[in-house]
């Protein structure tokens, strides 16, 4: 059985009766699938490892990796590769810094 207005046909559709216009949902609006942003703390990670060579930046480069990892992790934002590069360019710093030290070093 169906409702119909006074005076109109009954709307039987393949499925069964429409609802009224009043009643039909409008069709839900398309969303653009968008890449998943990039961690800030692995661009301060990495930019931190970039200028590693006035030391301080090291260990913040550290701190930032870890932070930025613990996020990405949480959130699955982006920013994995920048976290790997910072800390490598202060391993390298590191490195250096080392060699430096060792060079200057009076030996006996």
């Amino acid at each position: 059985m169906s409702v119909s207005s006074p005076g109109q046909p009954p709307h039987n559709g393949p499925q069964g009766p429409n609802p009224p216009a009043y009643l039909q949902l409008a069709p839900a609006p398309q969303h653009e699938q968008t890449a998943p942003q990039r961690n800030g703390w692995a661009v301060a990670c990495l930019i931190c490892g970039l200028v590693g060579i006035l030391g301080f930046p090291i260990l913040l480069c550290w701190i930032f990796g870890c932070v930025a990892l613990f996020q990405i992790a949480r959130t699955g934002q982006s920013g994995r590769l920048l976290v790997r590069l910072g800390v490598a360019a202060s391993g390298i710093w590191i490195l250096i810094i080392l060699a430096k030290a060792a060079e200057l070093t009076p030996t006996t």
